[in-house]
């Protein structure tokens, strides 16, 4: 039993360290943009230049470094916009904060709008002064009405 643990134990691990050197190449080429065709992904790109920078990657991973190194490799060859992605540092940082703060002051204005329309809507559909005052106006045109009808009976 404890032999068929160990057993079990090593293929997964054998399995992972596999999957994961398989991954590796991926996951560096989904971080990088080819630099003979600029905008595309390098691991959707086809042409020359990007099987030049997936041999370049190649060769590093089989040295073992890393996919931080790799990227940091390529940063340095072509620049921050080689990557898919701004770093999240500096300037960039405005990239990754600006829709977070858009949506927060349009949540701020949206609710003082909200808030300065029901305040208006009270405001319009008047207090209860208005209400007894209406009322009464009512009554007086209605009794104004029944004299009015009665006058025209009596003539």
């Amino acid at each position: 039993m404890r032999n068929m643990w160990i057993i079990l134990c090593s293929l997964i691990l054998l399995s992972q360290a596999a999957t994961v050197q398989a991954l590796t190449r991926s996951e560096v080429e989904k971080n990088l943009i080819c630099y003979a065709c600029p905008g595309e992904p390098l691991n959707i790109d086809r042409c020359g230049g990007g099987d030049q920078m997936r041999a370049e990657i190649d060769r590093r991973l089989s040295l073992g470094q890393s996919k931080e190194t790799i990227l940091e490799f390529f940063v340095q060859q072509f620049g921050d916009g080689i990557l898919t992605a701004p770093p999240q540092k500096g300037f960039n940082l405005v990239a990754y904060a600006a829709p977070f703060v858009g949506l927060l002051i349009g949540l701020v204005v949206a609710v003082i709008f909200v808030w300065k329309w029901a305040a208006a809507g009270k405001s319009s559909r008047g207090g209860r002064n208005e209400d007894v005052e209406a009322a009464a106006l009512y009554k007086d045109m209605e009794k104004q009405v029944e004299d009015e009808l009665k006058k025209l009976e009596n003539d």
